[in-house]
């Protein structure tokens, strides 16, 4: 996949956050980050640079002003478009010979793995926050 998104200048992350907002719709940065399985900050430089390359936009959410939403632009969809052709291509040679209901057995298995990983991680105790470093006057 690495090798097939070159001309594109995207990487398999690029290209999961661009299909995560044409598939939900536009959505927060923290959003995005915890159905991307990334980190805030991981999903604030993915979605600058995209942005910065003009595939996303960020504005007011109209629904809570101090939100901003995340979306697709044209030319986002465009490229994403052409991308999902390759992802098809890939798809058909991934499975050739694999019969369709051990695809389905797969799929099944992999949806529960996650479900599965998604739920540990909602479990998990929070790591507990560093108190915030205050400078002294005299050090300043």
């Amino acid at each position: 996949m690495w090798t097939r998104l070159q001309p594109f200048h995207l990487t398999p992350q690029h290209v999961w956050v661009l299909m995560l907002l044409q598939q939900r719709g536009p959505m927060s940065l923290h959003a995005l980050a915890r159905i991307a399985w990334m980190d805030d900050p991981t999903a604030s430089r993915v979605v600058k640079l995209l942005a910065g390359r003009g595939l996303l936009r960020s504005e007011t959410d109209p629904a809570h002003g101090r939100r901003i939403l995340i979306r697709l632009t044209v030319e986002g969809r465009h490229v994403l478009r052409q991308v999902e052709t390759l992802n098809g291509e890939i798809s058909e040679h991934l499975v050739a010979g694999v019969e369709p209901g051990d695809q389905q057995v797969f799929r099944e298995a992999l949806n529960r793995m996650i479900l599965n990983l998604e739920a540990l991680a909602d479990q998990a105790p929070k790591a507990p926050r560093a108190p915030a470093r205050r400078l002294k006057a005299s050090s300043l």
